[in-house]
């Protein structure tokens, strides 16, 4: 009985690890944002948003954050419920202030909705809440 539940154990993390190994894509969010129009930025409240001006210095470390991480995005289906919410038409960049993962997701070149995970360094988008 032990042997089988280490079989399957073993199993399942090459599983995984395929699965998640396989599914890295590179994107550059930058592909996705219109340079000469405002972000909404929404912090807790999504009702409650402020524009983050073309050209303010928070518009551009967010466009340089998106140079800087073009690789090692996932897709993923789920939902999220995000404290920091930035979107510009059909892009959105959700944050979860207690996890180590930023959420992408926009609407392809071929009209098809997209929704991508990355893991990103603790306190690398604070940027966005000062």
């Amino acid at each position: 009985m032990k042997q089988i539940k280490r079989t399957w154990t073993i199993f399942g993390l090459l599983i995984l690890t395929f699965a998640f190994s396989g599914c890295n894509t590179a994107i550059n969010i930058n592909d996705y944002i219109d340079k000469n129009s405002p972000l909404k930025l929404s912090i807790g409240n999504p009702l409650d948003h402020v524009d983050i001006a073309v050209n303010s210095d928070k518009y551009k470390k967010l466009i340089q954050w998106g140079n800087e991480h073009l690789n090692g995005w996932q897709r993923t289906p789920a939902s999220y419920i995000a404290d920091i919410f930035v979107g510009q038409g059909d892009f959105r960049l959700l944050l979860i202030s207690k996890s180590n993962g930023v959420v992408i997701g926009f609407t392809d070149k071929n009209g098809k909705s997209r929704q991508y995970v990355n893991k990103i360094n603790k306190g690398e988008l604070d940027f966005l809440t000062k």
